[in-house]
Order: structure tokens, then C-alpha cells, then sequence
């Protein structure tokens, strides 16, 4: 007849056992309630921390663990100039939200308002350095597709750009060219360009290479211009200056 063995209980094997369920308890109730000790913002050159964190409608006292990202990106993504919010939760109480903004195109100084590449608005922004200025009122046509035209331009470039002009081209009280605009760029130089060729605009700063650096003045890329023609503002006071000669020359021959 077998005998039976009694088997002892491994005290030691069960407290590790308990100890090790409190711990992850505890871990788990711990990081269950952990609040957000701290928020990086990544991605926005525009759009202060404050008002994606106010747009989130985020609260220091917020579990960390417990929050509804999916909530907070589309509240973030009510903001105009915000394209895309990702979210990123970690142990330590980090919440990491890195946003992808809409590019800036210019500023519309009648309106007082920012536009972006959607042709959304906006009244205030964090960085307004480099951003072209619309100084003048454009035909609302023209202005739509001036913002569908610049939003194909590379943002390096049109940092170059420091006031935006309409300006269509009238010779004899005739409209040659309603489409035309008049760009003043940051290193001194005039740009005249149209809607149909706003693309060469991406060239400019390959064009300006080929230039004289000691001479400023008017480059055209506009559709009435073949090729690129640039004519130094030397060279156009000194036209102007010999034509101004010429005409008064021929008032005093008529007087005569």
C-alpha cells in the first residue's frame, strides 16, 4: 500500500508570488492615475503650445493613461492651420502631441488676417517672420487662384518674397494682362510674374545665381516676357532720364 506523501507549502515561493501581484497592482493603479507631468509640443512654428494645448481642451489634471486621444486630435484638428495630430503617451507622464501645420502664404494687410495653403484664415500666429504681405486689394477670382498658385511654391522660396502686388499689366488704358503681379523680394530685387507662370517663381533662386550680385532691378517671368529679362534699376533711370531729355528737347524745338 503506497504511502502519502503531505506536501509542504513553499512559504517562501508564495510570498514572492504575492509580493509580485502586489507590485503590479500597485504599478497598475499607479500608472491607471498617473496625471500628465509634462506636454511636448513638436511641429508647430506657428501655432503657440497654449493654444494646442487649449484646443485639446487638455488639463494638467488629466490621467495621462485615461485620456481620449482620439477626442484631443479632433479638437486639435479644429484649429484651421493644423493638417494632421499624431499622440504619444509614456510612463513618466510625458505626453508627446506632434502636429503637421498648414503652410503660411501671406498676409493679407487689407484683411489683417494669415492665410494658409487651404485658403483658411487666421488672425494671429507665433512667427510672422518671412511671410510675404499682400499690400493690395486683389479680384476675388484672382485671389483664389493666386492662393491655389502660391501654395505649389517651395515655402524656401517664398520667404524670399516681401511684399505681393496686383498688378496687371495696362498699356493705353488697355489690359494686356489681368493675371499679373508684382513681387518685391527681401535681396532688393522686383519680380514681375503671372498666374499661368507662377511655377517659375520655384527657379528663383537658380535665376538670381546668374545675375549680377552688385545689380538690382526688374526680372520678368511674367507670360508677355520671353524667357527671363532682367534690366538693372540703373539702367531703367537712365532710359527714363534720357527719354525725359528727348521729350523736353522736342517741347523746345515745338516752342521755337
Amino acid at each position: 500500500m503506497e504511502k502519502k506523501v503531505k506536501k509542504k507549502l513553499n512559504k517562501k515561493a508564495l510570498l514572492v508570488i504575492l509580493l509580485t501581484l502586489y507590485l503590479f497592482i500597485m504599478a497598475f493603479y499607479y500608472y491607471f492615475n498617473l496625471p500628465i507631468k509634462s506636454i511636448v509640443i513638436k511641429g508647430n512654428n506657428t501655432i503657440t503650445d497654449n493654444n494646442i494645448i487649449n484646443d485639446g481642451n487638455i488639463k494638467s489634471y488629466n490621467k495621462i493613461f485615461n485620456l481620449n486621444t482620439k477626442k484631443v486630435k479632433n479638437n486639435i484638428l479644429e484649429n484651421k492651420a493644423i493638417k494632421s495630430v499624431k499622440i504619444n503617451k509614456y510612463l513618466n507622464g510625458t505626453l508627446l502631441i506632434t502636429v503637421t501645420e498648414q503652410n503660411v502664404l501671406f498676409y493679407n494687410a487689407l484683411e489683417k488676417v494669415y492665410v494658409f495653403e487651404d485658403g483658411s484664415k487666421i488672425d494671429n500666429i507665433k512667427n510672422t517672420l518671412n511671410i510675404p504681405i499682400l499690400i493690395n486689394y486683389t479680384p476675388s477670382d484672382i485671389y483664389d487662384n493666386l492662393i491655389k498658385k502660391l501654395s505649389n511654391i517651395k515655402i524656401d522660396i517664398l520667404k524670399h518674397v516681401s511684399e505681393i502686388e496686383y498688378s496687371p499689366d495696362i498699356k493705353n488704358e488697355k489690359v494686356i494682362d489681368k493675371n499679373r503681379f508684382l513681387l518685391r523680394m527681401n535681396d532688393g530685387n522686383y519680380v514681375y510674374i503671372n498666374l499661368a507662370n507662377m511655377d517659375n517663381l520655384n527657379k528663383y533662386e537658380e535665376i538670381y545665381t546668374t545675375l549680377d550680385e552688385n545689380k538690382k532691378g526688374i526680372l520678368n517671368l511674367d507670360s508677355t516676357s520671353k524667357g527671363v529679362v532682367f534690366q538693372p534699376f540703373d539702367l531703367i533711370k537712365e532710359k527714363e532720364e534720357t527719354k525725359d531729355e528727348l521729350s523736353e528737347w522736342i517741347n523746345k524745338r515745338i516752342r521755337l
